[in-house]
């Protein structure tokens, strides 16, 4: 009796101590963004963050928790790309490659597949130094992907270009020997999602701790400027993850399921999702911090408390990968 009423108070208190979500590191409330990218210049010692709209505006700080400036934009004018969405360009991706800060995005129009992923070089990150080199990839109607929401990682094998959003899923197809040069024809190696899955904005990562590949997702509904409900409760967006041996996948949730299968409950595992004031977190990116050495992931999300149809903002946090999987911290 005595070893049972022990355990069921080991029990309780571990239910009872399990760590909340932490909320967004402070001073960056204010900044209204969608898809952030984020990264870091040494030689200017400052961090710049890139977003969806416009011709992708930047945002920089000093430090991560800001405050963070608008400085302007990463294009000058419209995308090169011969497309209706090249003045409204999204969810940009920015890495560092080959001596250049290297900016890939999307040109879309909503619920089309009439898409196109281009990239843009720069020796500094900072407007007017941007060179548009135009098309990667691209897709039409009837494709099984969609080629919006990019992301590059830079491994063993060379470039890797993940994209894809709803349709069926997430891909990923090489580049070589230039950034902007498909090496392997589209749609490429499946990573995640399937055919009416809401799964968008992969994001392929490696920290510096651990073996393994991430391969991360957003799932579920994103709320929009303008909308005048918000999606059942669970529905909402929400950052999910599966782990792999390598880059290319495949990536497995922490029951072992293919990320990719049609499962119930749905595939992948939960980083970040709906809690206290912030409502539907996602378009992430993840990003390996030179200044604290932490892993750092930047998101968007609307505030709860804000009435519907409201803006969202730049959230931040940090990674803890110590215990196989990705945790947010404070």
């Amino acid at each position: 009796m005595r070893t049972t009423i022990i355990g069921s108070l080991l029990s309780l208190l571990t239910t009872t101590f399990v760590a909340a979500t932490p909320n967004p590191i402070a001073g960056s409330d204010t900044v209204e963004v969608r898809d952030p990218a984020i990264w870091y210049n040494p030689s200017l010692a400052k961090y710049f963050v890139f977003s969806t709209n416009g011709q992708i505006p930047i945002w920089t700080s000093s430090v991560l928790t800001g405050p963070w400036t608008n400085i302007g934009s990463a294009l000058s004018s419209c995308s090169i790309i011969d497309s209706s969405g090249s003045c409204n360009i999204w969810a940009p991706d920015i890495n560092f490659i080959d001596g250049l800060y290297t900016l890939y995005y999307a040109v879309s129009a909503l619920g089309s597949q009439n898409s196109a992923i281009g990239v843009a070089t720069s020796p500094s990150m900072m407007p007017g130094t941007w060179t548009d080199l135009g098309e990667v990839i691209s897709s039409v109607t009837g494709d099984v992907f969609n080629a919006i929401d990019p992301n590059i990682i830079d491994d063993s094998v060379g470039l890797q270009l993940t994209f894809g959003s709803y349709w069926d899923g997430i891909y990923q197809v090489g580049l070589w020997p230039g950034v902007n040069d498909q090496a392997s024809p589209t749609p490429g190696t499946h990573l995640a999602g399937y055919s009416g899955r809401p799964a968008e904005a992969g994001f392929v990562y490696k920290p510096a701790s651990q073996p393994y590949y991430y391969g991360f997702f957003s799932d579920g509904i994103t709320p929009l400027i303008g909308a005048t409900s918000r999606p059942p409760a669970g529905e909402e967006y929400k950052v999910l993850v599966g782990r792999g041996a390598v880059g290319q996948g495949p990536f497995y949730d922490e029951l072992g399921n293919d990320i990719t299968l049609n499962l119930t409950p749905a595939t992948g595992t939960l980083v970040l999702g709906s809690h206290d004031n912030v409502y539907a977190p996602g378009g992430q990116s993840i990003f390996a911090d030179p200044v604290s050495g932490r892993d750092v992931i930047v998101y968007h999300y609307v505030k709860l408390s804000d009435p519907i149809g409201g803006p969202s903002y730049l959230g931040i946090n940090y990674l803890d990968f110590s215990s196989g999987w990705p945790v947010v911290v404070s």
